[in-house]
């Protein structure tokens, strides 16, 4: 699944990327970004840090969440403890849905698109939580973690 320890994309965009890579040549239901939502976007490609889908080319740090149909089940990065800007935010926010494996909860992103997604903790790996084996959410742009 790649090396991520020596880049400054450690918190969520290389494990982002990883599980981009097992979606090449799958439709996704959505695909958020911190702009918009996009419907049925199918991933043609997935390099350095940008997804090329059939709506254009994303840059991998501006994807918010993805919806698939649970097809099967995809490997994250397993979570590890980080350094620098990441070690405030992302590890705490992983650390805590970690806690929530198989519970319910409502987790809310960032705006301008900030919408709430709720549903048992499916899977938690570095930098994504899977809720209900249907999203994948950066943690980096969750603001709001509730339970249900």
């Amino acid at each position: 699944m790649g090396v991520f320890n020596k880049s400054k994309c450690d918190c969520s965009v290389c494990p982002m990327q990883c599980v981009l890579k097992q979606l090449i040549g799958e439709t996704l239901s959505s695909l958020g970004t911190f702009t918009n939502i996009l419907i049925n976007v199918t991933i043609d490609d997935v390099t350095d840090f940008i997804v090329i889908t059939s709506e254009g080319r994303i840059p991998i740090c501006q994807i918010t969440f993805m919806r698939l149909e649970p097809t099967k089940q995809l490997k994250l990065k397993p979570i590890r403890k980080s350094k620098g800007e990441c070690a405030c935010c992302e590890d705490s926010t992983t650390n805590l849905l970690n806690t929530f494996k198989g519970k319910n909860i409502a987790v809310t992103t960032l705006p301008p698109v900030g919408f709430t997604l709720t549903g048992p903790v499916f899977d938690v790996g570095k930098g994504i939580v899977n809720l209900n084996n249907l999203f994948y959410i950066s943690t980096p742009s969750i603001i709001r973690i509730s339970p249900l």
